[in-house]
């Protein structure tokens, strides 16, 4: 697989370039594009060489990028397929609309022995309307990978790449007959018993067992943590302590709170009303485990065509982790051959479990490629 990193600012003249002569290759047909945020892409620059490219490009801007087993907050990594990828652009979430025109877009595609991506502005709060529709439509019988594209600063701006430019607010749809297996898992420990989300709004959680979401959830870090909660950092306060919600016979989803508002708790997706969570606590040793399950699991095709693993890992994980990161990519990418991103929000199918939108997990999505 044709894989390169260009370190700090790409420029248009660079990218320009690379995509040329990734034309000019009859063995390329499609092209993957991932941005650290610190590049600083110019949008009204790079839009029209996306616009009339004539490879089919998807992928966005993440808080950091990852490239043979290292992570970078500057730079791009641009990996070109040999098989067509299928795109379509979703900007608005409604379901069954949603549904309808995934349908008919995709109209013929195979879904036996291919893979979908997803690449999705992380602050698109409906984006589990289109995962639900996807899976409606395939099930599990493609394999799922992506991620949530942004900042670590929560403010809106076009971070999905597509062929209609650099775009905010959409979920970028890529599906295509590449053969891949998919691991998923997280390594946190749950505390105490299950809590009732007894009243939520998107990804408002505004009360738990009755009582303030806030209130409870505090209560819980300080009696485990044994420090006072520190409101005034309070990303860095919960990034040990996300959610977890039970799901049957597959990995329990992760819900990453990043903010509080009168007494309810924010976080990256969606948690329903009278769903069950726990609280999570994740030390580095369970996380290590997580991600050499994760890439284990997805090393488990018999296959003669080497693969390449595209890592999709939470940025959340790694301020955890700091310096520590590289144990965890060692985890996920042994033999440091692989690329991907730090996500805000990851997407993939576990097995034959159903397609979820994940927070403080890893993904190894082994591709495997046509020689």
């Amino acid at each position: 697989m044709n894989k390169q990193f260009i370190p700090g600012n790409v420029s248009l003249e660079q990218l320009d370039n690379i995509i040329q002569t990734l034309e000019g290759q009859e063995s390329v047909e499609s092209v993957l594009i991932f941005s650290a945020d610190k590049s600083k892409l110019n949008k009204p620059q790079f839009d029209p060489l996306l616009t009339k490219t004539s490879l089919n490009v998807l992928g966005g801007v993440f808080p950091q990028v990852i490239y043979e087993g290292k992570n970078y907050e500057e730079g791009t990594v641009i990996v070109a397929l040999g098989e067509p990828v299928k795109t379509l652009t979703i900007d608005n979430f409604e379901y069954e609309n949603v549904e309808q025109r995934i349908e008919k877009h995709f109209e013929g595609f195979n879904p036996n022995q291919s893979t979908i991506f997803l690449f999705v502005d992380a602050l698109v709060s409906e984006k589990q309307n289109v995962t639900d529709a996807i899976y409606n439509l395939y099930g599990t019988v493609p394999k799922y990978v992506g991620g949530g594209t942004g900042s670590l600063e929560f403010k809106p701006f076009p971070c999905v790449y597509t062929n209609q430019g650099i775009q905010e607010g959409v979920m970028v749809i890529g599906a295509c007959n590449i053969v891949s297996q998919v691991g998923v898992a997280h390594g946190y420990d749950t505390l105490g018993e299950p809590l009732k989300v007894t009243e939520a709004e998107g990804n408002k959680i505004i009360s738990l067992d009755w009582k303030p979401a806030v209130e409870v959830y505090t209560e819980i870090v300080e009696q485990h943590s044994g420090k006072d909660f520190n409101f005034e950092d309070f990303f860095n306060s919960v990034k040990s302590y996300p959610f977890g919600v039970g799901k049957l016979d597959s990995e329990m989803v992760v819900r990453d709170p990043f903010a509080h508002e009168d007494g309810a708790l924010l976080t990256l997706d969606t948690i329903e009303s009278g769903s069950y969570v726990n609280v999570l606590f994740g030390n580095k040793e369970n996380l290590f485990k997580g991600a050499r399950e994760a890439s284990q699991r997805a090393s488990t095709l018999n296959s003669n065509t080497k693969a390449t693993p595209l890592i999709i890992d939470c940025i959340s994980r790694a301020l955890f982790l700091g310096e520590e990161l590289d144990e965890e990519l060692s985890c996920l990418d042994p033999d440091k051959s692989g690329f991907g991103a730090l996500t805000l929000g990851e997407i993939a199918n576990n097995g034959d479990a159903y397609l979820e939108v994940y927070n403080k997990t890893s993904v190894v999505c082994n591709l495997y490629e046509k020689a």
